[in-house]
């Protein structure tokens, strides 16, 4: 038996905080019961900033009609020069004031941020941090390594080294994580 496509989910509020580079959507709202599962991704929509929606994706099996709330997050690359994000959800679209990560998220900042002096990229490098919800290395490091800004050949040879400067998880906080982050630095010759 096929499992129904995925819809725009129900939104009771939507939060956005900067953190460098990168953004923190939030979405909070609630499920008609507990068989589905709540995501953000972003549209198909060819534009720049990107479009995003959050998503509820039906699971399979019988389950109780009983409301249930929600929490999700997903961290994006957004513009710097941009002060809003766009999301989509059951009822529409709204444009998200895109806050500073203040104090409830300074351990968030300071990981997309790289600001750990013990764990630093050498001077003149690259580096991007990449997240899983599934706990997982391979889905964390493979989202480090497509966040990393695209470089030109200086030669047909040129060698790209990346390694692992951080590796942990944030649970809970204000963005309900349940992530495992990795934290990348890109040297070229």
């Amino acid at each position: 038996m096929a499992t129904a496509p995925c819809q725009a989910a129900q939104r009771d509020t939507i939060r956005a905080y900067r953190a460098s580079s990168q953004v923190l959507v939030v979405v909070e709202g609630e499920l008609p019961s507990p068989g589905f599962s709540v995501k953000i991704v972003q549209r198909p929509e060819r534009i720049f900033p990107p479009f995003y929606e959050v998503q509820q994706c039906p699971l399979p099996g019988f389950f109780a009609q009983v409301i249930v709330p929600y929490k999700v997050s997903l961290t994006v690359n957004h513009p710097e020069d941009q002060d809003v994000v766009t999301v989509f959800h059951a009822d529409g679209k709204d444009e998200v004031k895109i806050q500073a990560a203040g104090e409830d998220l300074s351990a968030y900042d300071a990981i997309v941020g790289g600001d750990s002096a013990d764990r630093a990229c050498p001077d003149g490098s690259d580096q991007a941090t990449g997240f899983s919800k599934a706990l997982s290395f391979d889905e964390a490091f493979a989202d480090a390594i497509a966040k990393l800004p695209p470089i030109e050949a200086q030669h047909p040879d040129m060698l790209e080294t990346v390694r692992v400067a951080e590796i942990g998880s944030l649970f809970g906080g204000i963005a309900g994580f349940h992530d495992m982050y990795v934290r990348v630095c890109r040297t070229h010759d």
